[in-house]
This record gives structure tokens, sequence and C-alpha cells, in this order.
């Protein structure tokens, strides 16, 4: 039985659906994939610190060595922006990361990517993605048996922490002094960060350091209340100012600032100058200039948004969906798509393999550390454009992404129908696209805003946008979130959709 273990972008399930036989087939079907449909002969494998994650790994490293597969293997915890690191590191490998994310403790995974650090998903990699490996996996008669298999242990944790100082420009004790609390909520990316921190002097609170697969202050995911609950009280007592939370894996980084959080959108338009700046010398050439694009999530404000077009900036939106997102980067490197950010914590960036060295590839990827040294050397060289950001962020009111778990296919779409003719009625109008006449994979509905963000667009009073859709990554959840002008307005928005969400629990 598949157990519903393929997912939009990874394998993901409870952790007791990875009994012995569905492990086995599992790694099976990524070894014959990898040889078959990837090319590759050798693959980097990791882990963070989930329960069972040890055992699994145990069978994907067996059965990749039977399968004549090269193993480049992170035997420890770490965080999935490490991999990423060392998979740019070996980039003619595949990899395989073991890893459920922000999900309770009861789930387990692999996150897969292909050479070049391409993301294997349902809609990306070589002949078919995951659908390929789905295929391979329902095939009993699979038997990987070749010569040539080996093992070679990693450790790039140094080497990651190096890279990642090195790109963002900042050196041994550069940020002296400067405190910062971060919250790890017990994953595996604890040991990165601190370290790369105090290495740069900073004065470092850790909470929930030490990894623990139990996670016993709440789901490793900073978007729960609940799992903040404590970081919060304690930032409120201590009035420090900067404070990163992050995901089970790492690859979620959230900024709080002066106690609640910069939404991602804010937090990319700050840095994005700096972005430009030093990655120029891997774009421009004696036949381009450097104009890059910034890759917005269609949650991201519209104050935001209008105000980047208003300095110059080239923006974009894009849909949700860490491989979509990563494969709209990777094929639009010449058009100098640079970076991209997602409300759910995530930052994608055009990676170098090598700091400096401007004839180096580029990997679309994600690296948290790198973006967390950046925001932080951002703060030590002007924290008014914090307070700047915080204030435009607060001249709007935001209800936070919220969902519904409604398993009938039924129930769901009549419930989107409901909602979608409930907005009508309060004069909105429905996006389905970009500029670029692309697929936002997602409803917007959008009252009293431009139709798009140019130099001629202005922002009316009052005005609201409300973001609907199915999760591509969870299983039967339906996904809102409510801006608006004000709280007035948000607010009875938001209300009027909890309202027709009632009759359907």
């Amino acid at each position: 039985m598949k157990k519903n273990l393929f997912k939009a972008y990874d394998i993901r399930s409870k952790r007791t659906n990875f009994d012995a036989e569905t492990s086995a087939g599992l790694c099976h079907a990524i070894a014959y994939y990898m040889l078959h449909d990837v090319k590759t002969h050798s693959i980097v494998l990791a882990r963070d610190a989930r329960l069972g994650g040890d055992e699994l790994m145990q069978t994907a490293l067996d059965i990749f060595v039977q399968s004549g597969l090269t193993v480049y293997l992170e035997p420890n915890p770490i965080g999935s922006c490490q991999f990423y690191f060392s998979c740019m590191q070996h980039p003619t490998s595949g990899g395989v990361m073991i890893t459920a994310s922000h999900n309770p403790g009861s789930y387990l995974g692999m996150k897969i990517v292909a050479s070049n650090v391409e993301s294997v998903s349902l809609a990306s990699g070589p002949e078919g993605g995951l659908a390929k490996i789905e295929f391979y996996y329902d095939k009993p008669l699979l038997a990987n048996n070749r010569k040539g298999g080996s093992v070679i242990p990693l450790n790039s944790l140094d080497q990651f922490i190096d890279y990642s100082m090195r790109l963002a420009g900042v050196s041994s004790d550069s940020l002296k002094g400067l405190p910062v609390v971060c919250d790890f909520l017990h994953g595996s990316y604890g040991l990165a960060v601190s370290r790369a921190l105090t290495q740069c002097g900073v004065e470092g609170t850790y909470r929930h350091l030490i990894p623990n697969g139990d996670f016993p202050v709440g789901d490793p995911n900073p978007g729960i209340d609940s799992s903040m609950e404590s970081t919060v009280a304690y930032l409120a007592e201590s009035q420090k100012e900067l404070c990163f939370a992050y995901d089970g894996d790492g690859d979620r980084m959230d900024l709080l600032y002066k106690g609640s959080q910069l939404a991602p959108a804010f937090v990319m338009g700050i840095i994005s100058n700096e972005l430009k700046t030093m990655f120029a010398p891997y774009f421009v050439s004696d036949e381009k200039t450097f104009d890059p694009t910034f890759l917005f999530d269609i949650k991201a404000a519209p104050p935001l948004l209008l105000k980047s077009v208003m300095q110059g900036k080239k923006i974009s939106l894009i849909r949700n969906g860490h491989s979509y997102i990563k494969s709209t980067l990777l094929k639009g490197r010449e058009e100098q798509l640079l970076a991209a950010v997602e409300e759910s914590a995530h930052y994608y960036l055009q990676m170098p393999q090598r700091v400096g060295d401007w004839n180096s590839p580029l990997f679309s990827t994600e690296n948290t550390l790198f973006y967390t040294l950046l925001v932080l050397k951002a703060y030590m060289q002007d924290p008014t454009r914090f307070d700047e950001a915080k204030r435009l962020q607060d001249s709007s009111w935001r209800a936070r992404e919220w969902s519904m778990m409604i398993k009938e296919e039924g129930r769901r779409n009549a419930l989107q129908l409901q909602v979608e003719e409930l907005l009508f009625r309060m004069g909105s109008t429905k996006v389905t696209e970009n500029e670029q006449g692309e697929s936002l994979g997602a409803s917007l509905y959008r009252f009293n805003l431009p139709a798009q963000y140019d130099a001629k667009a202005k922002l009316k009073t009052p005005w609201f946008q409300v973001f609907q859709r199915v999760s591509q990554s969870e299983d039967a959840l339906v996904r809102w979130e409510v801006i608006a002008s004000d709280e007035r307005i948000g607010q009875r928005v938001y209300d009027e959709i909890v309202k027709v969400q009632q009759s359907y629990r």
C-alpha cells in the first residue's frame, strides 16, 4: 500500500506508515530513478532530527549502496539548507533529505533533488519527477543489485558556515555585541546557526536548541502561535528587538522584530538592494547590465509591492510551492530572476557554488543561514530601515494564513465557491494569473486595488485582498489569508469568511 506517501513537493506521511517494507520499496524506487532517469551514480544522503529518521536513513544507505550508488553521507542530523549546500558541492549527484519539515513529530518523509540541486516533485524533475518514483514504487519487480556502491562520509558544517558567512559578507566578530534571540523549536538547525552567530560575535540567546524529535514545545512550525508562545513571552520581558525562528529542518526563517513578525516580503524589501549589489558580478557581462527581478508571494502586502516599484525595483508575483519557485528561478536565470520569497518564511536565491568566483555555476535553492546573516548585517548598518518596514507593515491590517480541513472534495469545492460568492458581493474581483499570464495556483479576491503594480499604480482606501487555495502539501486543507487597509474592513471580511466556514465544520 502507498499509504498516501506522495505529496505535491515531497514524500511525507505519518511515521507509522514507514514500516520496513514501505521504506525499502521507496528506497529501491528512488535508487532506480537516480540510475535510470537522473542518470547519476552518486547521491547525497542526509537527515534531520526526526524520530525514525535514523532507521529510514540506514535502510536508504543499505539499498543505495546495494544498487551501485556512491553515497555521500551526512550521518548526523542537519538542516535542509546544509543538505542543499552539500548537493551544490556534488552537482552531478542526486540527493535525499529525510525530513518532514514543519509537520508534527508524528510525521516522516523525504525531500528529493536531482543533479544540479533540481527539485524533484510531481511537477518538476527529470522524466516526471515524483510521479516516476511513484510509478517505480508500484512495481514490485525492481531489484537493484549492482557492484560499485560505496559510502563517503561527510561533515560539511564548517564549510557550510564559512560559505554562508563569506557570501553574506560578514567576518568573525563583525556583528560583535549585537543581541539576537533564536528559537529552533528543538529542530536540527540550531548547531549551524548558533556556531555561525557566535563566530560573528553575536550575543546570542538560543532557545530550544537541543534537537528533540518529540518537539516538546509544539510542532516545529514558527507560524503556530502555541509553538512560539514561550519565546514571544520572553521577548516581551527581555525587550530584545531581533528574534529568528526556524522550523524543524531550518528552511523557514521567521523574523520577529520588536516582539512581532516582520512579514517575509518586508524582510526581502529591506535586503533586496544588498542582494542586487553582491550578485551583480555573477550576472553582468560586456553585453549585459544587471537589473534583477524579485519574485514575491501572491499574499505579499500591496503597500510593500507598490513601494518596491516606486523604488525602481523589478518585481513579479509568483504562486506558492517550493519546487515551482525553484524551477522558475532556474528557467529564468537568463532573464535575471534573482531571488524569491514566500510568506511562509521561505527565501530562495541563485546560489553560487563558490563565493567570489564570478564563473561559478549557480543553483536555485535555499540558505536561511545566509539570509539570517545578511539581515543582521543590514541591521548593524542601518536599523532605521527595520522601523520603516514595520511602520509600512503596520499601516495595513492582516489576518495571517489559517486553514480548515475538509476531506470530501465536493464539500471543499462548495465552501470555496460560497466564499467566492461572498467576496463578489462585497465588490471584489478575482485574479488567478500574474502579469505574465502564469497561474498563481490560487485565487486572489481584490477590492479597490490596482490591476497591476507599476509606476502608475496607487492605493485607494479602503481596500482588501483575500487569498484562497487548496493546499498542495497537506491533505484536504483549504487556506485563507486576509489583508486590508484598516482593521475595520479587514475584520469584517475575516468575520464573514469565518461565518461561512462554520457551516462546514
